[in-house]
């Protein structure tokens, strides 16, 4: 497959490393790799051409060497160190509204809930940690102002035990029509 193709150029190839998304390494690494596995699969020899504001970042450097090992060793171990996935389990509370000021200020709110939640029980104080409430990377789309909080949890048990005590206080489990609350266990995408 694409026996033909010799010359692959990736332009701005580390944009993608500056999204607020712990697996944004991840996902330049595998593009550039994958892009560049394009270049000279047939009879012909292939070059690669990446265009980068930030050359000597690992994941730029691993990804011209095709370098696995590399890449996987240096980012498993910041994961380890600030705790993200795969030692670390995510929920992302995800709130959304037409009004900022309410849409922010509910936010606050279920962000102290979350807190008082989490000094409230040794299990809970010991392996839940809570980030934000923080206006979302993409903090409006269709005239929906965004927010959000992330939990992390140490295990699947405790962190779905802290999740049903939140969405039994009043303060979270109670309905707003004009500000919607998503719960997403292990988000996909952290926008």
């Amino acid at each position: 497959m694409f026996p033909n193709i010799t010359l692959v150029g990736i332009i701005c190839a580390d944009l993608s490393l500056d999204f607020p998304d712990f697996r944004a390494g991840e996902r330049t690494f595998q593009l550039l790799a994958q892009v560049a596995g394009r270049a000279g699969r047939g009879d012909f020899p292939g070059q690669v051409i990446l265009q980068t504001y930030n050359p000597s970042h690992f994941t730029i450097q691993a990804a011209k060497d095709q370098d696995y090992r590399r890449f996987h060793q240096r980012e498993i171990g910041f994961r380890k160190a600030l705790a993200y996935p795969p030692f670390t389990l995510l929920t992302q509370l995800k709130l959304s509204g037409r009004s900022k000021a309410a849409t922010a200020k509910r936010a606050e709110t279920i962000g102290k809930e979350c807190e008082a939640l989490r000094s409230s029980e040794a299990a809970f104080a010991q392996t839940i940690a809570i980030l934000g409430p923080i206006e979302a990377p993409l903090a409006k789309i269709s005239d929906r102002y965004r927010f959000q909080i992330i939990v992390k949890g140490q295990t699947t048990g405790v962190l779905h035990h802290f999740l049903r005590r939140l969405l039994a206080t009043d303060s979270v489990g109670a309905r707003d029509k004009k500000i919607r609350l998503t719960i997403d266990v292990d988000p996909y995408l952290m926008m």
